[in-house]
């Protein structure tokens, strides 16, 4: 089973093909050996069994003429009549040897070898007869005539033996020729029936081998169609159709992980839009209370937390716009002239009231003479917002932070394969967190890939599609428990 599991679909078909086309080259072999036969047959009977019956008769004619050539001989003394007899004598002689080499059996060898013998003795007593007809010596016709004519009888009785056997055999041919065709029809239709039998039984098998497997692929998408992804598909089938199976397994894997990334990204969502909208209430609940006591001061407060939740709620559903018009291919870019140096400032100055209240430190390493980028500076502050963020969430308490940019020459801090490229700015940002592991660094940037299980998993996607788009390439370099270091380029203006 397994050795068909194995066949390719072609292979299963071709060798089908082949089964019925050795049944019908052996039916084409058999019915051209039974013809072959009966051919055989057919040549025996007319050049071998006719011709001996022809000779036989022709002989038995021939005897009775030389007969009476001879008799008119004895008669009349006529010369002319012997010599008739002498003409007959050899045409005579020239039958007996074509039907010696013509006859096939013991029996009719024998019977024709004893009427040459009796036909010697026949010509031996009509010349002794001649002799003594010629000399006028004691000629008695009464004893010639009884002795030849029962030579010539016997002569003739027994090529009318050899005519019967010749008969014989042939109606024996005739009825074996019936015989060998209708077993050849027998056979014929034999293995005529079994080549359609076959043919049925290999289509049917085949389409089973077929439908079987695209039913079962046909239950298991009205399975995902109905959001069960649980299953998979374990089919016997040929390769191609395996194939498919397994990329249907594949594919509903992939779906099943969709599906959870999915509820868990509506969960997280969930949570970061739900948390910042319960603080926005909670504070617009006790401003009013505030209000009501005209405590300004704490108004203020209440006021700068609103402000600051809404920002929340407004980078969130930005993440979820940004990423949706990516995909569609409508984000918009404005490249123009800007100082990286800024962006990295103000990118610093953003994360300064958490770096300083978690004790991190923070470097900032810039060289002095980075020249302009060809960037769009508020998709590219973006990016740098997304790397700090990031590492802001997995460095501890008295950490360490470093944000820094430079004109890559080959000397810079990260050896990527591109260092070799020219007019390209390199920036990285490195913490000294938890890292990453080796099963998570490959798929980092992936949609809905998660660190650690934080956040969304959209950040570092979006951050890939805006440099992507800029013509540069972010990568990451990280070990566990030492940290990770994420770096990016842009083009110089």
């Amino acid at each position: 089973m397994n050795t068909m599991s194995n066949l390719t679909i072609f292979k299963r078909l071709g060798l089908g093909y082949l089964l019925i086309l050795l049944f019908v080259i052996a039916l084409g072999m058999y019915s051209a050996l039974k013809l072959g036969q009966l051919n055989q047959i057919t040549r025996d009977i007319n050049s071998i069994d006719s011709e001996i019956i022809r000779i036989a008769n022709s002989l038995r004619s021939s005897i009775l003429s030389q007969k009476e050539f001879e008799k008119k001989y004895v008669v009349l003394r006529d010369n002319d009549f012997y010599r008739q007899f002498q003409e007959t004598e050899k045409y005579i002689k020239k039958d007996i040897g074509e039907i010696s080499a013509l006859v096939d059996t013991n029996e009719n060898k024998r019977l024709i070898w004893e009427v040459k013998e009796v036909y010697d003795q026949y010509l031996s007593m009509v010349e002794e007869e001649v002799l003594l007809i010629t000399d006028n010596k004691g000629y008695s016709q009464e004893r010639y005539e009884k002795e030849k004519e029962d030579l010539a009888d016997q002569i003739i009785q027994k090529l009318e033996e050899v005519s019967e056997t010749a008969k014989t055999d042939m109606n024996n041919k005739i009825e074996l020729s019936g015989k060998i065709g209708l077993q050849a029809l027998r056979v014929a239709v034999a293995l005529t029936m079994v080549s359609v039998i076959m043919a049925v039984v290999i289509a049917f098998f085949t389409a089973r081998t077929i439908n079987r497997p695209i039913v079962d692929l046909i239950e298991g998408t009205r399975e995902i169609a109905a959001g069960r992804f649980e299953e998979h598909l374990m089919i016997l089938s040929p390769p191609e159709i395996n194939e498919l199976a397994n990329a249907f397994n594949q594919m509903c894997d992939r779906l099943k992980e969709l599906d959870d990334i999915k509820a868990d990204l509506i969960s997280n969502i969930s949570h970061e839009l739900r948390t910042p909208l319960a603080v926005i209430r909670e504070a617009v609940s006790l401003n009013l209370d505030y209000l009501s006591a005209g405590s300004v001061e704490k108004q203020r407060q209440l006021i700068g937390i609103i402000g600051e939740e809404c920002e929340r709620l407004i980078n969130s559903v930005n993440k979820i716009l940004n990423l949706s018009r990516m995909e569609a291919g409508m984000m918009d870019y404005h490249m123009e002239k800007s100082s990286l140096f800024n962006l990295l400032e103000m990118g610093a100055s953003k994360i300064g009231p958490i770096v300083e209240r978690k004790g991190i430190s923070l470097e900032l390493n810039i060289e002095d003479s980075l020249p302009y980028a060809n960037i769009d500076a508020e998709k590219i502050g973006q990016v740098i917002d997304i790397l700090l963020d990031n590492a802001l969430k997995f460095t501890p308490e008295k950490g360490r932070l470093s944000i820094g940019a430079s004109l890559k020459d080959g000397k810079t801090f990260n050896n990527h394969p591109s260092d070799k490229e020219k007019g390209l700015i390199e920036v990285y940002v490195s913490d000294s967190g938890c890292g990453i592991s080796k099963e998570n660094i490959q798929n980092i940037f992936v949609k809905f890939k998660k660190l650690h299980g934080k956040g969304t998993g959209l950040g570092l996607y979006i951050a890939r599609q805006i440099i992507d788009a800029h013509g540069g390439d972010i990568w990451v370099k990280s070990e566990e428990k030492k940290g990770s270091a994420f770096f990016f380029t842009v083009p110089v203006f």
